[in-house]
């Protein structure tokens, strides 16, 4: 299912769009074993963006990522690695609902930020686990990485096998995007021109994740950038902190993760 699907889809962007005119490499290192906290979203079950798994009733993206979606069409994966085989923790599971946050601005993509609800429980173990989110440490030298199965280059389709970027840069300097382009108090400004990659199309919804008093955090996740690949300008997240209150509401308590 999985590689007749994404057959079809690469025959259909060869015939509609033709090659592509540039060569932007999303970079990071190709991961060989899933990242627990991290999920795909798929729309009838084709990729679409990240997410993070909140607890194992609630799995968090962008709004971007499911607006005008029906949760029927929604799929959430677990366990995954590849998109064209199957992993072998691999889970594929039902949403039952979708949360989009009230005020989410469609065009600015102000308050980028959704929680689905599992048609059944996400099951834990050592390939499925949530993460706390926290404030972020705008501190050089912090921590930061991204993760998901973004474009290889800009506009292409999502990247068979799950990449990580180990290092993005912060703080950053988000002067390339205007006022109404970069809210600080519900935005994140991470990465920079001299890192050798940055997150794509179909990154939406994946966490940034930073390391700090040991133990690793969720501090935004992907909402929109200019563009991917080395000299790429600052990518911007929505700044999960900023959310507490909401998230607790519709989510409740989060427990802790399994060391």
């Amino acid at each position: 299912m999985k590689l007749t699907s994404l057959l079809t889809a690469l025959v259909f962007v060869a015939v509609t769009k033709g090659a592509p005119s540039e060569d932007r490499i999303y970079g990071g290192t190709i991961v060989a074993t899933a990242i627990p906290y991290l999920v795909s979203i798929t729309v009838d079950e084709q990729h679409v963006c990240g997410g993070w798994i909140y607890n194992p009733d609630w799995v968090v993206t962008a709004a971007s990522c499911v607006y005008g979606i029906l949760p029927s069409q929604l799929k959430v994966v677990v366990g995954q690695v590849s998109l064209i085989q199957t992993d072998i923790d691999e889970r594929w599971i039902s949403v039952f609902r979708t949360n989009i946050y009230e005020s989410y601005d469609n065009e600015t993509k102000l308050h980028d930020i959704a929680m689905l609800q599992m048609a059944t429980p996400i099951p834990f173990g050592p390939t499925a686990n949530n993460i706390l989110y926290e404030e972020p440490e705008e501190v050089s030298g912090t921590p930061t990485e991204f993760a998901g199965w973004g474009g290889t280059f800009e506009g292409g389709l999502p990247s068979t096998k799950l990449r990580k970027i180990p290092s993005v840069t912060v703080p950053a300097d988000c002067s390339s995007y205007t006022a109404q382009e970069f809210a600080s108090n519900y935005m994140l400004c991470a990465g920079s021109t001299t890192d050798t990659s940055s997150p794509c199309n179909y990154d939406e919804g994946s966490p940034l994740v930073q390391t700090f008093g040991g133990t690793m955090y969720a501090v935004g996740i992907m909402s929109k950038n200019k563009g991917c690949g080395a000299g790429a300008q600052p990518t911007i997240y929505t700044r999960l902190a900023s959310y507490y209150s909401w998230l607790y509401r519709i989510g409740g308590a989060q427990p802790s993760p399994a060391p």
